[in-house]
């Protein structure tokens, strides 16, 4: 019984041994899960803390840079993927002519008419699609001014880490009231160029008349001064010697005067005009080539290239090949002048080549002006001019004239339907 008793109590402690045991591996562990968790809880605070500093600086940045885009002059707006506007400054509200709280999270198709729209949503997607900047001029409806102003826009697409559309960046710039300056300008130089050309047609219509007016009157008289001093000459060559010698000076002085008289003539308006522009250029280049020592040759590719020339259209030309043919002569220091009339597929082509230094206006103002003149002339006619200064054989001067190639078309395809 004694030895029962004492196998039960040895029973009975050993087991409250390992219960004490398991009950204070059991405290250990849970306080270093309460440890852990103590840790992890203050982790999590420090962690909160820290995001809340990052949120609140976060918010003051986007605050600064709120601020600092609504005080930029130049207008700028962002957009979402779906062409949606989630930020605009003061200058894009001024030049949308609409408040950004209308805006914001809209297209805006209700404050811009459809055509508008449509091509605004079509430049975003190809702006996206492009993946580069963008830069286009668009029309947009002004609410406030009620007209249609012209926007120079610049988009720059962004994308995610997936290389999927995310914002759109955009700049524009109101140009209409640029555009409108230029206009106003190019209308100003279209009339002083229709002036300049009035004033030119009425000097040569001036120069024409005083040229006729020469030829009739003071050509004629002089002529008859000449026949009267010839017969003269010749009846007192027997009789009268001294007569006869101050008669043969005066032949001599009228034959002077009417050179001079000829070369007035020919300045104010040449007779050769009336037979043509070939054979007045080819007259200007005999002239030149006896002056100057040039070697002057006309080129005639296509025989009727002076047909259909109105007589306005001549001389005008031949103006404007008196004037590059002088600026050759006096600038160029060319031995060898080329000319060329002919038909291109662009017009009326007229090409001057020397083997001379180049004609660039550069460092001198008589070339300069020149040059300023050639092309103002040439503009009147709806032309253009274009040079090619590189000295040698090559520098060529060439004026082409389209509008006189249409309307010899147009006289062409009259006379097959007739």
């Amino acid at each position: 019984m004694m030895i029962m008793l004492i196998i039960l109590f040895g029973a009975g402690s050993a087991g409250a041994v390992c219960a004490w045991r398991t009950a204070a591996r059991a405290r250990r562990d849970g306080a270093a899960r309460l440890e852990a968790s103590q840790a992890e809880c203050e982790a999590l605070r420090q962690a909160l803390a820290e995001a809340r500093a990052d949120n609140a600086r976060l918010a003051g940045s986007e605050d600064q840079l709120q601020a600092i885009v609504s005080m930029l002059p130049v207008a700028l707006f962002l957009k979402d993927p779906d062409s949606r506007i989630v930020m605009m400054n003061e200058a894009c509200e001024e030049i949308f002519g609409v408040a950004f709280a209308k805006l914001s999270g809209t297209r805006g198709s209700a404050h811009y008419p459809p055509e508008q729209m449509e091509a605004f949503l079509a430049a975003d997607r190809a702006c996206f699609a492009s993946r580069e900047t963008w830069m286009e001029e668009e029309w947009l409806w002004h609410a406030g001014l009620r007209e249609n102003r012209r926007l120079q826009t610049y988009k720059r697409p962004m994308y995610d880490r997936d290389g999927k559309p995310a914002l759109l960046i955009g700049m524009c710039i109101d140009v209409t009231d640029r555009m409108r300056a230029d206009e106003a300008l190019q209308s100003l130089l279209r009339q002083l160029r229709e002036l300049s050309d009035h004033q030119e047609t009425v000097r040569e219509d001036e120069r024409r008349r005083l040229a006729q007016h020469a030829h009739d009157t003071l050509g004629q008289n002089l002529m008859a001064l000449k026949l009267d001093a010839a017969m003269l000459h010749a009846h007192s060559a027997a009789r009268h010697p001294r007569l006869h010698a101050h008669a043969g000076r005066n032949l001599a002085t009228l034959d002077d005067s009417i050179a001079a008289v000829r070369g007035l003539i020919n300045d104010l308006h040449p007779l050769t005009l009336e037979l043509g522009l070939p054979a007045a250029v080819e007259w200007l280049l005999k002239q030149l080539e006896r002056r100057s020592g040039i070697v002057c040759q006309l080129h005639l590719p296509d025989g009727d290239a002076h047909e259909h020339l109105t007589p306005r259209e001549t001389w005008a030309i031949f103006r404007l090949i008196q004037e590059g043919m002088s600026h050759i002569a006096a600038y160029a220091d060319a031995g060898r002048v080329d000319l060329t009339l002919e038909h291109g597929d662009e017009g009326l082509r007229v090409t001057l080549s020397h083997n001379g230094a180049n004609l660039k206006p550069d460092g001198n103002r008589l070339v300069a002006f020149g040059v300023l003149t050639l092309r103002e002339r040439v503009a009147a006619l709806g032309g253009r001019v274009s040079c090619n200064c590189a000295t040698g054989p090559s520098n060529t001067i060439t004026v082409t004239l389209p509008g006189i190639a249409k309307r010899e078309a147009e006289a062409s395809r009259s006379m097959v339907t007739e």
